[in-house]
C-alpha cells in the first residue's frame, strides 16, 4: 500500500499590506502567529466531519497574538466576522487588517468555541529586517548578520527568530581567550543587556559601549542552535576584551 504524504501550506500571518478608502495604503496589521490550512487526513484523525478552519503552528511571544490568548494547536473558525474555512479566506481577512485594529476572532480549543480579541500592531522593526549587513568583533572571532531570508534559511531560524545571526566563528581566537565564549554558528542573539537587538550594527555598538566603559562582559539572550536543530534560549556573558 502506497504511503500517502501530508502537504500542508503555512503562513507566517504578519504585515500584508492593505489599502485604505480613498486609494491610500494604511499601515498593514502584524497579528504575529504561523498558521496552516486544514487537510482532510487531519479532520479524520480529529473525528471531524469537515476540513474547515485554519490551525495554528505558533504563537510568537509579546505579539498581539500572544497577548489575545491565541495557542499553538487553535483551529480559527472566524477572524473579524468572516468565517475563515479555508487557508484563503483568512489570507484574505488578514489581507484587509490594518494597524492598531480590533479584532474578534473565534478559535476551536478542546472542542469548544472560544471568543478571543485582538488588538493589531505595526509590524516591528525587529520583523522587518530585509537588507542584508554583517559585524566582527575581531577580539572575539565572531561575525553576526542580519537575519534576512536567506540567513533564515542557511541556518535554518525558526520561522519567529528575531535578532542577529551568528555566520562566523575563528576558533583559534576563541581558544586563545582566557574566558568562554559559548556561542555556536546559527545562534541568535536576541538581547544584548536586556535590550532587543535586529541590526548587526546595535550588537556591535553595545560591545565598543561595553570597552569604553570598562565593562567585562556583555549579557546576552541567546536562542542557541546545535547543527541546525533549534534548543532553546539561554543566558550568555559575552567577554569584552
Amino acid at each position: 500500500m502506497k504511503k500517502k504524504r501530508l502537504f500542508v501550506i503555512a503562513l507566517a500571518l504578519g504585515a500584508i499590506a492593505a489599502i485604505a478608502p480613498g486609494g491610500v495604503q494604511a499601515e498593514p496589521a502584524f497579528l504575529g502567529m504561523q498558521v496552516q490550512g486544514m487537510a482532510p487526513e487531519i479532520s479524520e484523525a480529529l473525528g471531524k466531519s469537515d476540513a474547515n478552519g485554519v490551525l495554528i503552528r505558533d504563537v510568537a511571544l509579546g505579539t498581539p497574538a500572544a497577548r489575545a490568548g491565541f495557542l499553538r494547536g487553535d483551529l480559527i473558525v472566524e477572524m473579524d466576522g468572516e468565517d475563515t474555512d479555508t487557508f484563503e479566506q483568512l489570507v484574505a481577512v488578514v489581507r484587509s487588517l490594518k494597524a492598531g485594529q480590533e479584532v474578534e476572532a473565534v478559535v476551536v480549543r478542546d472542542g469548544k468555541k472560544l471568543e478571543l480579541v485582538m488588538k493589531t500592531t505595526p509590524r516591528p522593526k525587529s520583523w522587518s529586517v530585509s537588507k542584508k549587513g554583517f559585524a566582527i568583533i575581531p577580539e572575539l572571532g565572531v561575525t553576526v548578520a542580519a537575519i534576512t531570508p536567506e540567513v533564515r534559511k542557511k541556518f535554518g531560524l525558526r520561522w519567529g527568530s528575531t535578532g542577529v545571526a551568528v555566520t562566523e566563528i575563528d576558533q583559534k581566537k576563541v581558544e586563545a581567550l582566557k574566558r568562554l565564549v559559548d556561542l555556536k554558528l546559527g545562534d541568535v542573539i536576541v538581547r544584548v543587556n536586556q535590550v532587543d537587538i535586529w541590526r548587526p550594527k546595535q550588537f556591535l555598538n553595545a560591545y565598543k559601549e561595553a570597552q569604553k566603559e570598562g565593562r567585562t562582559s556583555l549579557f546576552l539572550m541567546v536562542e542557541g542552535s546545535t547543527q541546525g536543530v533549534r534548543n532553546g534560549f539561554r543566558f550568555s556573558l559575552l567577554p569584552v576584551e
